[in-house]
């Protein structure tokens, strides 16, 4: 297992579980504090959002809703991957990339957390559509762009202090992986464009009357 690991990640294996260690409890502490952030949200930010949810799911459920913006859509998919992925090539990302994972983590628990609040169950259900089908993809490229980047990021630091032992981890395994998760992003972004809002639109009405 640890020799397949060293392959398919192409550093030494022990480094792959200490970096995703970091930026998993990174993620978590985002997620718990974006929990805790949306359970005090002050009664006049909660009903705005509730308001616009719900004139936001009356519009779906009505088919006067707009079709995304492919290009809204495809901005909001790659920024994260993308920040990662270049956060891999610069020793900032051993300080950058803990933080890009908390505020991922905040943001998105935030989100969810807000919508279970406001709506209930037909909250979970719209948060499922909205970032469940999706997210079970980008969520996991983003680990793994993370993850090589932070070891990524981590050779170049060793560098900068005088440690140059281990290999700038650049080879093809490593161009390869981006290059799936490029084509996995891709799917989330058809997904967002064709599939959710049909989904939303025709759960809509039952969304607003639970």
């Amino acid at each position: 297992m640890r020799k397949f690991a060293a392959g398919f990640w192409d550093v030494p294996a022990g480094g792959v579980l200490p970096a995703l260690a970091v930026v998993s409890v990174c993620f978590f502490l985002g997620g718990l504090a974006g929990c805790v952030l949306a359970r005090y949200v002050g009664a006049d930010a909660g009903e705005s959002l509730s308001a616009y949810l719900t004139h936001y799911l009356q519009a779906a459920g009505s088919g006067a809703l707009q079709e995304p913006s492919l290009p809204a859509l495809i901005w909001s998919s790659l920024r994260w991957p993308a920040l990662a992925l270049l956060l891999g090539f610069t020793a900032l990302g051993l300080l950058g990339l803990p933080i890009l994972f908390a505020v991922r983590g905040f943001l998105l628990a935030f989100s969810i957390s807000s919508f279970v609040r406001l709506f209930g169950r037909a909250g979970c259900l719209l948060a499922i559509l909205v970032f469940g089908i999706t997210g079970a993809v980008a969520v996991p490229v983003l680990f793994v762009l993370g993850v090589q980047s932070l070891l990524a990021a981590r050779v170049l630091a060793g560098r900068f202090w005088g440690d140059g032992k281990h290999p700038v981890p650049y080879g093809k395994r490593y161009f390869l992986r981006c290059g799936m998760c490029a084509a996995a992003l891709g799917v989330c972004i058809l997904l967002d464009y064709l599939a959710v809002p049909a989904l939303v639109s025709g759960l809509a009405g039952t969304l607003v009357k639970v």
